[in-house]
């Protein structure tokens, strides 16, 4: 097993290029991560395996892909790149702790937004924390990985079901199940940047059925707003289903359909030490 007492005289700077790149899988993204040039990361890294012995990644035209002696390395580098920091600040002059700014996207199921503060404010019990629109400047937003940035890297915290849904009066409302056929001629309420919505029409056209009308609503607030009035079919977040009387769900025989909502931060520079605080609890 690697171990970084092999090397003594191992340089941080080289431990922290090496996560960038290990956890980029690209050295262009990583160059940009730790503000050097390409070819310079390039050099770094092959003199960090010429330090070890080591070969750390293969350089493939997918990407840089990390051998099975860098997945060794990665954990390892973590640990002492943070042990080196707390030794750092171990003397520090006393400071105003620095605030933490999240960008939260609104239609996100409350419960388990609440645990993410709770377990954000455990860490940083004296840090602020700021909470915004997730299209504000921001430390980093909690939203779908569908909405990812392609400069931004992301954390998985948690995933939600989707769940037929209908009006109480609704002919589908009878049912005790529902098919995939039986939202052939159906008026189906489609969010477009919804994934899942549109992976459901795809399926119908694959069947040979499609909707009769297709209504478009920009966010699952709109959608529900439809459904209340009776303007068709659809499927919510499961913890979106259940709050209205008029709505009522009901079991579905066709693909499992779900959304995974997480932490998504820019890779264009080095986190905050309060965010990697937060990244390194959700990495685990």
């Amino acid at each position: 097993m690697l171990s970084l007492f092999l090397e003594p005289a191992l340089d941080l700077k080289l431990l922290r290029q090496f996560v960038a790149v290990y956890e980029e899988k690209s050295m262009t993204r990583a160059a940009g991560r730790c503000h050097i040039s390409q070819p310079a990361l390039s050099n770094a890294i092959r003199h960090l395996e010429d330090d070890i012995g080591r070969i750390l990644f293969n350089r493939t035209s997918q990407g840089t892909q990390p051998t099975r002696e860098a997945e060794q390395l990665y954990p390892v580098a973590l640990r002492s790149l943070k042990d080196f920091d707390q030794i750092s600040n171990l003397f520090s002059a006393p400071q105003s702790a620095s605030p933490l700014t999240l960008g939260v996207m609104p239609e996100l199921p409350q419960r388990e937004v609440a645990k993410f503060y709770r377990i954000v404010r455990a860490l940083l019990p004296v840090n602020p924390l700021n909470l915004v629109h997730h299209t504000q400047s921001c430390d980093a937003r909690i939203i779908l990985d569908v909405m990812k940035d392609e400069d931004e890297l992301f954390t998985p915290l948690w995933q939600e079901q989707y769940c037929f849904v209908t009006h109480r009066d609704h002919p589908l409302a009878q049912k005790d199940r529902v098919e995939t056929k039986d939202l052939d001629g159906q008026t189906f309420i489609v969010c477009p940047p919804c994934e899942s919505h549109q992976r459901t029409l795809g399926l119908l056209g694959q069947m040979g059925l499609s909707p009769a009308l297709t209504l478009s609503a920009m966010s699952k607030d709109m959608v529900r707003q439809l459904l209340i009035a009776n303007a068709g079919v659809s499927f919510l977040p499961e913890y979106m289903s259940t709050e209205w009387e008029e709505l009522v769900v009901r079991p579905f025989d066709g693909p499992t359909l779900g959304r995974t909502a997480g932490l998504a931060w820019t890779s264009g520079r080095m986190p905050s030490p309060e965010l990697e605080t937060v990244l390194n609890t959700f990495r685990l």
